[in-house]
């Protein structure tokens, strides 16, 4: 039925249907400053229920739902219902910006952590008993806080509330607001208040969506989900605890201990989880045909995605079964969450976090798109990182951004170089940090060679807010060198200037030459069989050589005991070296030289130093290549940037480079005014990303 029409300063009778005739006013005054309120005269229990108010402007259609709700016994028979309905009016020449907030269903109220209280409003202008009961719950059902009209004690408030609320409002006149304390970002949330009489009967039940901004103490988990490596940081610690980022350690199944696992999944013939990283790769290929062919095993899932068309796209797994990227994706990040909070749960001493608590920081590629950010958004909905009324607390930010934050952040100690003379054995900068590398290797490879540059680091440190020049920041990833110019801007925050086409001269270009030159060495079909009947061996080597990589010296690999019988079916296994250049039988165990080893990475470094060629001969005012990334810990490519750029330009590498995303995911997580990306819309534009995105 039509209550009301309201056209040209007017109510529009002949469309009216005659149950609402001679019973509703409209005021014109109040309707040219936005408000399309609509009093309705004389209500009646029949008048009770869900009324839509639709606003047309040109090609805009906005609606607003109001339920009309009827409490007998306490109204004066002269009591009108005023039906609240206001709608901002979004036209692209204006905007009437004050009344955004009357659109929402759920009413918001920002603000910034470390304030002193909060007040979620709930009023109504509904004359109510005096003996009400009201409670206040957040979206979990967690008690907030409870007045009891009755006199009677319903339930314990729950303890991260305790001493923080308290109701300050008239009740008499219908202000039922709250008063919560000290908000953090942990309070974020969808606050609801119910009102209900002696008999439990609910008589108002209203909304508050709180968003506290992320601040110096908020509980960050950060992801990291790489094409190649994915892992997650974390910190639950105020900065006075002294307090210090996590990152997830990955592999003791396979007597590895590396700050990320490999980014794969394996589903059921159904769908559903069955394991991520490593296990999910070493579990795959230990199946039988039969039971792969019944799975679902993605890898490198990320580089598949179509960043540009994502609403329905499918991800093809490794049997060419198909599963939605969307679905894909909510599982990883599942996994990811549940593991996070079983880890710190594990390592918290007391108190109890749920994935509310928390503010999640999740990171991609420079050149993803707003298409790409939303899927991720959706993804982490889906996968309960957040609710749809807690998007607030879920930040999407660079690849590049985060691991520049992480680097400005450091002192003149925290840079690594690779010393000229392989001879040093400087171990200064391996001090610094506890050791990520790979375990199990022979001490001597694991030694990296380094200098501190000091003088050149403090100069970044204390500069780079005031000399104007940019940064290349070089993400040395698996499949990927990614390559994005930032400007620290006045006040901190990262404006990105530029992004590089995508290209694949990653770590796997110079695993995959590797791997070749072990077929090559192990030839008549030996390197074949062994590949098919020892799957999870071939795995191990290659985890073995990503992080004898990372030197400039001659390495040795040892030789597992299936590919040794293999080989000596056909020879003596010494005679499978003996037309090989660069490689050696060294009693058990394959020796590869120094020369041979940087061959792998010609493709890779003649494709890098032409890449920042070009991008350092546009006119960007750039001072700084900031290496980051896996690839990054190996001294040749270290050295061959160094010797190619400086001393034009200042070469720096943070300590640990493959953990600088994370870490710098985790601080943008605890200071968002350092993002330029997270840098808000114009209100207006906001809330019609939120109103009418399909």
């Amino acid at each position: 039925m039509i209550a009301y029409v309201y056209q040209n300063g007017s109510n529009k009778a002949k469309e009216q249907d005659k149950f609402y005739c001679e019973r509703t006013i409209m005021n014109k005054a109040q309707v040219k400053s936005g408000d399309l309120s609509l009093t309705l005269k004389y209500p009646t229990e029949r008048d009770s229920g869900v009324y839509i108010c639709t606003f047309y402007k040109k090609s805009d259609v906005v609606r607003q739902k109001v339920i009309l709700h009827l409490v007998k016994e306490k109204f004066p028979p002269w009591a009108k219902a005023f039906l609240v309905l206001f709608v901002v009016l979004l036209v692209f020449g204006g905007l009437l910006f004050p009344f955004r907030q009357y659109f929402k269903s759920v009413y918001k109220v920002e603000v910034d952590s470390g304030m002193k209280s909060v007040t979620l409003p709930c009023k109504t202008i509904v004359r109510l008993p005096k003996d009400v009961t009201v409670t206040w719950k957040n979206n979990t059902s967690r008690l907030v806080h409870l007045h009891e009209g009755c006199g009677k004690k319903l339930e314990e408030q729950h303890k991260q509330y305790k001493d923080r609320t308290e109701m300050k409002g008239n009740l008499k006149f219908g202000d039922f607001s709250l008063i919560l304390k000290n908000p953090t970002d942990r309070d974020t949330d969808t606050y609801t208040c119910t009102i209900s009489n002696r008999w439990g009967k609910i008589l108002i039940k209203k909304q508050v969506l709180l968003y506290v901004k992320a601040g110096a103490d908020s509980f960050i988990i950060a992801i990291d989900i790489g094409s190649g490596y994915s892992s997650y940081a974390f910190n639950v610690k105020p900065r006075e605890e002294g307090s210090e980022t996590q990152i997830k350690r990955w592999g003791k199944e396979l007597g590895l201990d590396t700050p990320k696992t490999s980014s794969c999944i394996l589903l059921d013939e159904h769908g559903d989880f069955v394991h991520f990283g490593y296990k999910a790769k070493t579990t795959y290929t230990n199946m039988t045909g039969e039971e792969a062919e019944k799975h679902h095993f993605f890898e490198h899932f990320k580089t598949a995605l179509d960043c540009d068309d994502l609403r329905n796209q499918k991800i093809k797994a490794a049997n060419n079964k198909s599963l939605k990227a969307l679905k894909v994706f909510t599982e990883v990040l599942g996994y990811l969450k549940d593991d996070a909070m079983e880890t710190i749960k594990a390592q918290a001493k007391e108190g109890e976090f749920t994935a509310s608590d928390f503010t999640w920081v999740l990171t991609v590629p420079a050149f993803w798109g707003h298409p790409a950010k939303r899927f991720m958004t959706d993804s982490a909905t889906q996968a309960g990182l957040v609710t749809k009324g807690t998007k607030g607390k879920l930040m999407v930010v660079l690849e590049s951004e985060a691991a520049l934050t992480w680097c400005l952040k450091l002192q003149s100690d925290g840079f690594i170089t690779q010393n000229h003379s392989r001879d040093s054995q400087d171990q200064t900068a391996g001090a610094a940090e506890p050791d990520t590398s790979c375990n199990g290797l022979p001490k001597s490879q694991v030694a990296v060679d380094m200098l501190m540059k000091q003088e050149e680091t403090k100069d970044l440190l204390n500069n780079h807010h005031r000399n104007g020049k940019g940064y290349v920041v070089v993400d040395c990833g698996d499949e990927t060198i990614d390559f994005t110019v930032h400007k620290v801007m006045e006040g901190g925050s990262l404006k990105k200037l530029y992004e590089a086409p995508k290209n694949e001269l990653g770590g796997q270009t110079v695993d995959k030459k590797f791997k070749v030159f072990l077929k090559e060495i192990f030839s008549n079909g030996v390197w074949d069989e062994y590949e098919q009947s020892f799957p999870s061996e071939v795995q191990k080597i290659m985890y073995d050589f990503i992080c004898l990589k990372q030197l400039d010296e001659d390495v040795q690999i040892n030789c597992p005991f299936n590919l040794g019988m293999l080989a000596e079916e056909h020879k003596e296994i010494e005679t499978f070296f003996d037309s090989v250049e660069g490689a050696s039988w060294d009693d058990g165990s394959i020796r590869i030289s120094r020369e041979k080893l940087k061959s792998f990475y010609d493709e890779s470094l003649q494709g890098i130093t032409e890449s920042l060629g070009e991008i350092l001969n546009k006119d960007l005012n750039i001072g700084y290549i900031v290496l980051v990334g896996g690839l990054a810990e190996n001294q040749i490519l270290r050295q061959h940037i160094t010797d190619q750029f400086e001393p034009q330009y200042k070469v720096l590498c943070p300590l640990r480079p493959q953990e600088a995303i994370l870490k710098g995911a985790v601080e943008l997580g605890r200071n968002p005014k350092l993002v330029e990306s997270q840098k808000k819309h114009p209100a207006w534009l906001n809330f019609f990303f939120e109103n009418f995105k399909e």
